[in-house]
């Protein structure tokens, strides 16, 4: 890596650990244990990622490896932010997990798909492939994280301030890795390129931890702010009661 790359990649190590610290300290991993768990995935990776040689094998399967939980966790990650957004609206929540599931199941046989189609042989190949996994899975998470944020934007619903810091600075986060893989799938041998849009992405992931870092309060479970349609508040008070009576029907379909 280039110097640019190693200077943010220490400071990215550093903030990590020190968001990771805050939560700790402020009582919030029980709260969002999976966000937890996601950012110490990625400090792990990354201190890891330092004490194995750049383009080595032992590097590539690290990885591959290091990278396959973080989609798995990313994946549980979205499931969490559905039940956070939606959590007065049960009914609603359960449906969306239920959406996410399947469509980051389907996602994932894509790969599966390609590899079995594909004969030809190589490491270029799987590391194609993998790519393509990636890319796959983090594009639809990132559809998924949109309709999430349109949603909100759309109905007036309340949440707790610290859901909306979390929420919106994993939109940004994800978001911005996606855009990132997709970079590197479509110009996977140019390594200008790829070296750009890596720094670009991890300019964006310092940011959020920055935002995380300094928004995320033991207060701000108390905290709450509504969210969405804030220009009608004749039409926020009939959009909260459609949105009522679509979980009401939720909820009766289930007992059925």
């Amino acid at each position: 890596m280039n110097p640019w790359e190693n200077g943010i990649w220490y400071l990215t190590i550093g903030l990590t650990a020190a968001l990771l610290v805050k939560l700790w300290a402020a009582g919030l991993i029980k709260i969002y244990k999976l966000f937890f768990c996601y950012l110490a995935s990625d400090l792990l990776s990354s201190l890891g990622a330092l004490t194995i040689p750049l383009r080595t094998e032992r590097y590539a399967d690290f990885y591959f490896s290091a990278q396959t939980v973080k989609i798995v966790l990313a994946a549980l990650l979205l499931v969490e932010i559905y039940s956070l957004a939606l959590e007065s609206h049960t009914a609603l929540a359960r449906f969306g997990r239920s959406a996410v599931g399947y469509m980051l199941g389907a996602a994932a046989v894509i790969p599966v798909l390609w590899l079995l189609l594909d004969h030809s042989e190589g490491v270029h190949t799987f590391r194609h492939t993998f790519f393509l996994f990636e890319q796959t899975m983090d594009g639809t998470m990132a559809i998924f994280l949109i309709l999430i944020s349109i949603f909100m934007a759309w109905f007036p619903i309340q949440l707790r301030r610290n859901v909306i810091v979390y929420i919106g600075g994993f939109m940004v986060w994800s978001l911005s890795r996606s855009a990132e893989i997709h970079i590197i799938n479509q110009r996977i041998d140019n390594q200008q390129v790829r070296t750009i849009g890596s720094i670009a992405q991890m300019c964006v992931g310092l940011g959020c931890l920055l935002f995380w870092l300094g928004s995320f309060r033991r207060e701000g479970e108390n905290q709450t702010a509504v969210v969405g349609h804030l220009w009608n508040r004749a039409e926020a008070e009939r959009l909260t009661e459609q949105l009522d009576a679509i979980n009401n029907s939720l909820e009766r379909l289930r007992r059925r």
